[in-house]
């Protein structure tokens, strides 16, 4: 199955634009408990910046509250197509190493962020379902 139908309902995801103050970032990631903000430009993504990101800046003193996103975001971002398969998604986690990634659809815009933990409970679901399904099948194998 192909992301966009796995995940529709959970690719909800927050963005700014690079103008963004980091104490906006940071206030919104709090107020929405999330770890990572999409910066983007005319819906395409050009950077995310991370509770992580905001943290060290500040406390190494490379940027204050009053900063811009676009000073501190990782603008170099993987992303993944929301047609990808499920699979092509575990190995392109596996290979990008690491926890969060942009959705895009065919344009580049984006429509969501996905986790490796998202990734992870869908497997589990699918996993539970195909057990669920071939159970009484078992039983007749013994």
């Amino acid at each position: 199955m192909i992301l966009k139908e796995l995940f529709r309902e959970q690719l909800e995801t927050f963005t700014l634009t690079r103008h963004a103050r980091l104490h906006d970032a940071a206030a919104l990631m709090q107020r929405e408990k999330i770890g990572s903000i999409v910066i983007v430009e005319d819906q395409k993504v050009i950077g995310i910046v991370t509770d992580r990101d905001i943290g060290l800046c500040l406390a190494l003193g490379a940027a204050t509250p009053d900063s811009l996103v676009g000073e501190v975001m990782s603008k170099s971002v993987e992303t993944i197509n929301e047609s990808m398969n499920l699979l092509d998604v575990t190995m392109f986690f596996r290979t990008a190493r690491v926890k969060r990634l942009p959705v895009v659809d065919d344009y580049d815009r984006l429509v969501g962020i996905i986790s490796i933990d998202d990734v992870m409970a869908l497997l589990s679901r699918e996993m539970f379902d195909t057990c669920s399904a071939l159970e009484p099948k078992i039983g007749h194998m013994i």
